[in-house]
């Protein structure tokens, strides 16, 4: 299977480039054309080997690889601590790098944050690596395609911060699938605790029964207990990876009740049921602060659509502000206005409850 995904890009790469060794049989006039078109297939077959590796290449599970990144820290595995390019020398060398960049500029834990949310199986410097790669190859195969060193650039940029949003995008998705499918999990853990079970039985079976994301997180804290961790340190983490103000409640109100003891399952159960009013009223104001959300939508999106519909109407009306300084200098102040405006908008229709 793994030799099969690795000759679809050659294949890709082979296909593209038989009309450009085509047109050399026919022709030597063209040879330039033809670099061009060889040059663009190349960097296709290089993006999509590289989206081959990263979508279809061998993924961690939750609890796995967790014990094995603990077990590989500890020199049990020296294969385990290499990350998902350690196959390839040269991206292992060039991931460390941007690791260590990152580490230097205090970025690593929120980046690997993101993407222990989202599940990615990707470390920090590896997800930087394939983030500037695809954007590289994007700004090759875009200009040599239409020939703009300046569509190339921008094309590029959006594809890094595309990637940026889509990391940022899942993991905001996981988060609120755990806030919502928190009051279930505490329900369940004060069920069990009723029916005799203690604590960490309970939490084991929270990681075996919930939906995904909760039973990875849970199913992580179990390994971490089993590895020897305090179990309120094991449970704070989860709280921090997914950013939930009311599970950090939940372990507090564990934690006071280990201390000066107490009836934990009626505690959660209360929990619980305030969670769930305070999630009725977060939808409430979502219904009420859905037209300025939509308004604020449209505003945002109009500029661009109508830059792109402009340029595509009429190609060379655009032409004196991508090819002076000054129409560059507005474009980009315009760009800067529009972020602005973007994240004023919401600000005002954003109630936190």
């Amino acid at each position: 299977m793994r030799r099969a995904l690795t000759l679809i890009p050659a294949a890709i790469v082979l296909v593209s480039a038989t009309p450009a060794f085509a047109q050399t049989s026919e022709t030597a006039s063209s040879t330039n054309g033809q670099a061009v078109l060889l040059l663009a297939a190349i960097a296709a077959g290089l993006a999509a080997f590289l989206l081959v590796i990263i979508l279809f290449g061998k993924s961690r599970s939750s609890t796995t690889a967790s014990v094995r990144g603990r077990l590989g820290s500890l020199g049990a595995s020296p294969e385990a601590s290499k990350g998902f390019f350690g196959r390839f020398s040269i991206l292992r060398r060039a991931a460390r790098s941007a690791e260590s960049a990152a580490d230097k500029r205090g970025a690593t834990n929120m980046i690997q944050n993101a993407l222990e949310q989202s599940n990615i199986p990707l470390k920090t410097g590896e997800a930087i690596i394939a983030a500037i790669g695809l954007s590289l190859l994007a700004f090759v195969l875009v200009t040599a395609v239409m020939q703009s060193a300046i569509w190339g650039v921008i094309v590029g940029a959006v594809l890094l911060m595309g990637s940026l949003m889509f990391v940022n995008t899942v993991a905001s998705r996981q988060r609120k699938k755990f806030e919502k499918q928190l009051p279930d999990t505490l329900n369940l853990i004060a069920t069990s605790l009723r029916a005799g079970y203690s604590l960490l039985q309970a939490i084991e079976a929270v990681g075996e029964e919930s939906p995904e994301p909760t039973r990875r997180e849970f199913g992580r804290a179990i390994a971490e207990i089993r590895l020897g961790r305090p179990m309120e340190m094991a449970l704070g983490d989860i709280a921090e990876r997914m950013v939930s103000q009311d599970f950090e409640w939940a372990v507090m109100a564990i934690n006071i009740q280990r201390e000066v003891g107490g009836n934990l399952a009626e505690v959660l159960q209360t929990t619980s049921e305030t969670m769930v009013q305070r999630n009725r009223l977060r939808r409430e104001m979502k219904a009420l602060t859905a037209e300025g959300r939509i308004s604020a939508i449209v505003l945002s999106i109009m500029p661009i659509a109508l830059f792109l519909f402009i340029s595509a109407a009429n190609p060379g009306y655009l032409d004196p502000m991508l090819q002076s300084t000054i129409g560059l200098i507005i474009m980009g102040v315009g760009v800067l206005f529009i972020i602005a405006g973007i994240f004023w908008m919401q600000k005002i229709v954003k109630v936190d409850v």
